[in-house]
């Protein structure tokens, strides 16, 4: 190594060395929007030295560059590197490194940058002039106003064997501790009725929003033009949150150092494509999930019953029991629901359950969800029964590894129907389908750590208004493309340099999207039959345009890149998305066949959580390595004729003046606004990106592909030991509880009915 000396010239001053850091190329934070350094631009003789000489420097470059394209270099040009924020930075600051270092390409740059390329990509020619405008729009959060619509509702049921003391209690709640052995709550509660035990034909019939009259006749009456249930509109609003946020990383320092190498990514299943039908109802449209790759699963059948068992007393509960002579009560005023409005937008929000104690208005979700071994195989569940949930922290059988999935599935899902509910959170049920194990409550302030990685709501709640005002703007360009007809549509935020979704919208009639709905639907019947028992169904303009110019031809190269990637090729697979492989249930918020809502999976109680999913190394059960079912099918069967309109939605943060690649620890008094731009797809490449969106969908969620994945396999192995081996534990515990007898929690000291009845004695 040569001495430091050798490298200091004596007739130069001497200067603090300077720490070099090699990072791997497989490691290195990625940026997601390409805001250059001006340092990186330009040599340091060439940087102005303040603002005066601005407008100078701006003629001279367009005169360089008007005189003479430099030559193309025979050597392959790097492109700058990103700047990259520093994550640890509290709070926006206005500052002239800020604004130097981090703000995107001003006029002079992009002009420097067209230059050096000569000739933009798709046949236009850089010239000192602008292009034609680009339609800029603008959004502030502040300006946007979520309303709530006041209906009357039935009475909301409560939470029933004092299990409202979970509300209260942050973490988990066991049913049983398992170190007493004193059940904190009713031993009832843990083992769960079968569910081809339950009377289901004695609930109220889920309605599908295009199919609830209620619904249509509010959404007329306020004027409003497009209307929607949480479970049909959650998975297209989570795409705008991997837009406004660039994918952020999932924020996991709640876990414990004994959990193995968390992925700070989503699952591939919920990053990938989603789909839904806007129909048109007499005047109104109403979305509806497509459930085009629903397939039939206990879980969401079971979502339903311990719904009711939870907010039920034990004897009326038995009476829904099939064998039970007593019928069933009637529900109570039907199904109680919260309307909400912003824009153009009338959403329905299903209320599960409430406590006046609960900040705001007292109502949460409830959501039951199945252990990992459930989820991963659903169509055999009767070899994950065995699964036990023994312990707090670990990679298995712990409460740690359900909450560390749900993160990575469901969570965001959940958190949008919470806002769209005005609700309080979630109370959260684990079991494994024959025993419940515990409880937990999710306030949306603990699920926005997780998601937005800061407890304050403000961040969370100003997105969520953002996206319902970009979809209300998607929705409007479709409908007056295509007026008065049903389309079916498909969201995609693909991820990669620049920060855009994909959005296309396809007319089709009514019996077209009825057979799309039905794909499933003898199988579901069939699953009804015999396993339910069911038998029923800030700059000048000029510079502002230059770099939104700059923004669009970085989305044109990746649209261009898509288009002449290979047909199967994922469009993009991400190896940091690794470690998660999952079997599409029917999606959360939409109704089964017959029109019985997923409690699991609908809207109103949608059994995500019931989305199998399980977390695989990286390198195992890669869907580029699966074979493509021959049988692809018939609603994924590629087209390329027919109206077809396509999009893409570009969009730029920016937080108290200053341009970022996302908010991070935005508080009210920040001032967050974006700017977005629809560039609509040309007709020659608009069908081959839909079908290329389409096919990444089938092998995402398609049941045949999702059955040949390898990884799959070697993780049932996994879980089935452990499935084998806490049937075993379970069963001599069960011999020890026979032979203490169950002791129920009591209050016992002075104040308690215990203490008093005890002294009298």
């Amino acid at each position: 190594m040569l001495s430091r000396r050798l490298l200091i010239s004596p007739s130069q001053p001497r200067v603090a060395p300077v720490r070099l850091t090699c990072t791997s190329r497989l490691n290195r934070p990625r940026a997601s929007g390409r805001c250059f350094s001006r340092k990186a631009l330009l040599p340091e003789q060439e940087k102005p030295e303040d603002n005066s000489n601005a407008k100078q420097d701006v003629d001279t470059a367009q005169k360089s560059h008007l005189a003479e394209a430099p030559p193309k270099s025979k050597t392959k040009r790097r492109r700058p590197s990103p700047v990259v924020r520093s994550p640890v930075k509290p709070r926006y600051v206005h500052s002239e490194s800020t604004l130097n270092e981090n703000r995107p390409l001003g006029l002079k740059e992009a002009l420097l940058q067209n230059s050096a390329r000569g000739t933009l990509k798709h046949g236009i020619k850089s010239s000192g002039s602008l292009r034609d405008s680009l339609q800029i729009r603008y959004i502030n959060p502040q300006d946007l106003e979520f309303k709530p619509v006041d209906v009357e509702i039935p009475p909301v049921p409560m939470l029933a064997y004092g299990l409202d003391r979970v509300l209260f209690n942050p973490g988990v709640y066991r049913l049983q501790d398992p170190r007493s052995r004193v059940y904190n709550f009713d031993p009832y509660l843990e083992k769960i009725m079968n569910v081809n035990e339950f009377d289901f034909d004695a609930l109220e019939e889920y309605k599908t929003s295009s199919q609830d009259p209620d619904l249509l006749a509010i959404t007329k009456r306020l004027g409003t033009k497009f209307t929607g249930s949480t479970s049909s509109m959650s998975g297209i609003l989570q795409h705008f949150h991997y837009l406004l946020s660039n994918t952020r990383s999932l924020n996991h320092d709640m876990l414990s150092r004994t959990f193995p190498s968390p992925s700070a990514r989503f699952s591939k299943i919920s990053l990938g494509p989603n789909a839904a039908f806007l129909r048109w109802k007499d005047g109104v449209y109403a979305i509806d999930a497509d459930k085009s790759y629903d397939t039939p699963n206990i879980m969401s059948w079971l979502g339903h019953s311990l719904e009711k068992l939870l907010t039920t007393e034990k004897d009326d509960f038995e009476r829904y029991r099939r064998s039970n002579p007593e019928k069933a009560p009637p529900e109570m005023g039907g199904r109680c629901f919260h309307y909400s409005t912003q824009g153009n937008f009338l959403m329905r929000s299903q209320l599960d359950a409430v406590d006046p104690r609960l900040p705001g208005t007292g109502i949460f979700d409830l959501k039951t969800r199945a252990v990992v071994s459930i989820r991963m195989d659903h169509q055999n569940h009767e070899k994950g029964t065995g699964y036990q949930l023994r312990y707090d922290r670990g990679e298995w059988e712990s409460y740690e590894r359900e909450f560390y999935d749900m993160t990575r599935a469901t969570m965001l899902k959940y958190s949008l129907q919470v806002r769209m509910g005005r609700m309080d959170g979630i109370f959260v049920a684990y079991h494994n389908i024959e025993r419940m194990f515990g409880f937990q409550y999710l306030s949306l302030s603990d699920m926005d750590l997780v998601l937005h990685g800061q407890n304050d709501t403000c961040l969370g709640d100003q997105e969520f208004k953002l996206s319902i005002n970009l979809l209300d703007e998607v929705m409007q360009k479709a409908t007056e493309r295509f007026p008065k007809q049903t389309l079916r549509f498909h969201f995609y935020n693909k991820g990669g340099r620049s920060q855009f979704m994909y959005i296309f919208a396809e007319p089709m009639s009514d019996e077209q999207a009825d057979e799309i709905q039905a794909s499933n639907k003898a199988l579901s019947q069939k699953f009804e039959r015999e396993v339910i028992g069911v038998g029923r169904s800030g700059s000048d303009e000029g510079e502002l345009q230059a770099e939104w110019q700059d923004i669009q031809d970085r989305v044109n190269e990746e649209v261009e890149d898509d288009q002449n990637a290979p047909p199967a090729s994922n469009f993009k697979e991400d190896a940091a998305n690794g470690p998660a492989i999952e079997i599409k249930q029917p999606q959360d918020g939409e109704e089964s066949p017959e029109g019985r809502s997923d409690k699991d999976e609908t809207e109103e109680d949608e059994p995500e959580e019931d989305e199998v999913k399980v977390d695989e190394a990286e390198t195992v059960g890669s869907t580029k390595n699966s074979k493509a079912d021959p049988k692809l099918s018939k609603t994924s069967k590629p087209a390329s004729t027919g109206p077809l309109a396509g999009w893409t939605l570009a969009i730029r943060n920016k937080v108290n003046g200053d341009y970022v690649t996302r908010p991070e620890n935005l508080g009210p008094e920040d001032n967050w606004s974006v700017e977005y731009h629809f560039n609509e797809l040309s007709q020659d490449s608009v069908w081959m990106l839909y079908n290329k969106v389409k096919l990444e969908r089938e092998n995402l969620i398609g049941e045949q592909r999702a059955a040949d994945r390898i990884g799959l396999e070697f993780y049932r192995r996994i879980i089935h030991k452990y499935s084998k081996g806490g049937r075993q534990w379970r069963a001599e515990q069960d011999v020890i509880d026979k032979e203490l007898g169950q002791r129920v929690y009591e209050p016992l000291g002075p104040g308690s009915d215990g203490y008093e009845s005890g002294r009298d004695s």
